[in-house]
């Protein structure tokens, strides 16, 4: 009776130390589950941003040439009580143009824009002052048969009276606003022609 009883507390112990041992890998078995389901933070390499490429500016070839030219190309010095000529030269390097749209970039504090001028007589000119610059748009007539390619040309004749005494500059830019220089061929393309700055002084 009493190895009975003493098999019977043997057996109770076995089962608690069993359910002990099935509670305690229950609880970390769920301890672990939600350890591994909460949400990690990133890590540096996760954070880091990956840097914004910047595409290159777009650079335009230039085909042709727009220069401008002293009236008088040997005088760079002129008095204050005259007016200047500024000439317009081009070369189209063997195409043929049907127009032409230029700006001009100057001090309209240190010289005021008298007149625009066609030297050639199938092309129209219409002039555009705006703030700090000047636009152009050259149109051939369409009585106009010729071919018009231009070799060192000299297709406008500006003309400035200056305001004051200086060195100042005559800039041609390839775009000012949606203003643009450029030459359209009698096929409808556009070339981007080189283009030159000149400087003149006041007294």
């Amino acid at each position: 009776m009493k190895n009975k009883m003493e098999n019977n507390q043997s057996n109770k112990k076995i089962f608690i130390y069993l359910l002990i041992m099935f509670f305690a890998f229950f609880i970390g078995t769920s301890i672990f589950l939600i350890l591994n389901n909460k949400p990690q933070p990133p890590s540096e390499k996760e954070t880091a941003t990956a840097p914004t490429v910047i595409p290159p500016a777009e650079v335009k070839s230039t085909e042709g040439a727009l220069s401008l030219i002293l009236d008088q190309e040997d005088k760079t010095s002129f008095p204050k009580d005259k007016e200047i000529t500024i000439n317009l030269e081009a070369d189209s390097m063997e195409k043929n143009i049907s127009g032409y749209d230029v700006v001009i970039s100057y001090d309209p504090l240190a010289f005021e824009f008298v007149k625009a001028t066609s030297l050639l007589t199938d092309f129209n000119i219409y002039s555009y002052k705006k703030e700090s610059y000047l636009a152009f748009v050259g149109t051939k007539t369409l009585q106009s048969q010729a071919p018009s390619v231009f070799d060192k040309t000299k297709i406008m004749s500006l003309i400035f009276r200056p305001l004051k005494a200086g060195q100042f500059d005559f800039v041609l830019k390839p775009v000012i606003n949606k203003d643009n220089t450029n030459f359209i061929t009698d096929e409808t393309e556009t070339l981007n022609p080189a283009l030159n700055e000149l400087k003149v002084e006041i007294y």
